[in-house]
């Protein structure tokens, strides 16, 4: 089999890689002036041939879509976690300059999956479509983004209203000889800034890396009468802020992979630290395809883990990220809207920064 490609697309202020395996996003610049960040995490193993036994763990870097979502535990054709969107090929069958569209070698689920990457001319976003054609039953799915923290720096952490807060039913890593994890699994909470510990006492989330050597994830489901829901970082002294939004009506919640050391086993080997995965998804957790459409803890409140596909119709989910310069004086992001072409931001203390941003997304 030939060597995978990586498409490249480029509006004059950001310049991003696709991956022909897993489609992921990889590398991605964001250039203004002289100033020029590359936020997206990549895996200190991705150059190690046989680093991992499956290719969206080889791979790791920026951004990818996972259908089934977790655990890959109930398709027959295709058992690797995260699923064919995420290890399998896609093939070209659009590439301009502004424009990628793709097609998954392979069925999920019975249907047929496109992938569209674009930019808009002069816009700092990344758009992303996923289209399922046809298909049938119940598909637990999501986004995979990560970012990498600057060393010596926190993120400064916020999202759209919830719900829901909480973690699952247990430590991402239980065995002291791979790994550890320092959250109260499972717990509720309602703010970031206080989520219990195993040992007592809280620790402040909203602020990201805290908890040094663990592993941890929590999930966020938000309020269902939003029309679309965001995520925000800001790096203060790097002096950029990410963004992500997606329409509320597929994908639900956000769940947040607290990646700092924790886990000691290959290929992570306690060397995949300050790495924050913001992955906006439809899911009960990461737990997989039986457990998100089987009785669960969130459907049971109300909070759909699993999206239906149907035969003769097409099942589309959107998801657009960004990032700018943080304007002087920029706290944390404390709202953010649409305007007809533009996203406004406002942090608390009423600071606003206006982002051009697609009138036709999604």
């Amino acid at each position: 089999m030939s060597e995978p490609k990586t498409w490249h697309l480029d509006n004059g202020v950001v310049a991003i890689g696709v991956f022909e395996i897993g489609g992921q996003i990889g590398p991605a610049r964001f250039r203004f002036g002289e100033e020029q960040f590359e936020p997206l995490h990549e895996a200190p193993w991705v150059n190690e041939a046989g680093a991992a036994d499956i290719p969206m763990l080889q791979h790791l870097r920026g951004d990818f879509f996972c259908a089934p979502f977790g655990a890959n535990d109930l398709l027959v054709e295709e058992g690797r976690d995260h699923g064919l969107t995420a290890n399998g090929r896609w093939r070209e069958l659009e590439h301009g300059s502004e424009r990628l569209l793709l097609e998954l070698a392979g069925r999920v689920a019975g249907a047929k999956v496109l992938k569209e990457v674009r930019l808009e001319p002069g816009q700092p976003v990344v758009y992303q479509r996923h289209t399922f054609e046809g298909g049938a039953g119940e598909l637990p799915m999501g986004h995979h983004t990560m970012l990498r923290v600057p060393p010596g720096e926190q993120l400064l952490l916020s999202f759209s209203p919830f719900s829901w807060a909480g973690t699952p039913p247990h430590p991402v890593e239980s065995d002291p000889e791979r790994g550890r994890s320092l959250l109260e699994y499972p717990q509720e909470f309602e703010s970031l800034e206080r989520v219990a510990l195993a040992a007592g006492g809280t620790v402040d989330l909203s602020r990201y890396p805290t908890l040094e050597g663990s592993e941890e994830i929590l999930l966020l489901a938000s309020d269902p009468r939003l029309e679309f829901a965001w995520s925000a970082a800001v790096a203060p002294e790097s002096g950029w802020l990410w963004f992500a939004l997606r329409p509320n009506r597929v994908l639900r919640s956000t769940l947040l992979w607290l990646s700092n050391a924790g886990r000691y086993y290959p290929p992570f080997s306690g060397r995949h630290s300050r790495v924050l995965g913001v992955e906006e998804v439809t899911s009960f957790f990461h737990h997989g395809h039986v457990a998100s459409t089987g009785p669960n803890r969130l459907e049971r409140l109300g909070v759909p883990t699993s999206v239906r596909l149907s035969a003769g119709s097409a099942t589309i989910i959107d998801y657009a990220f960004g990032v700018v310069p943080l304007p002087p004086g920029f706290a944390k992001v404390a709202s953010l809207e649409r305007e007809d072409a533009h996203l406004l931001l406002a942090d608390g203390l009423g600071r606003e920064l206006r982002v051009p941003f697609s009138a036709r997304w999604p």
